[in-house]
């Protein structure tokens, strides 16, 4: 049981920190690097600002 909560927090902190550098990533990213990936601005922020989904 310890074990199995020990693992989600380690995952949980492995995901925020993926999520983390991403988010980093795309916010250095000029506006030509985003359109050239199809992305804006507005649609990151919407992304950014989305409910957290629980499993």
């Amino acid at each position: 049981m310890v074990v199995r909560a020990w693992r989600a927090l380690v995952e949980t902190v492995r995901i925020r920190r993926e999520r983390s550098r991403a988010r980093d990533q795309l916010v250095a990213m000029s506006e030509r690097e985003l359109l050239d990936c199809g992305m804006t601005r507005a649609e990151i922020a919407y992304e950014l600002h989305k409910p957290r989904r629980r499993k």
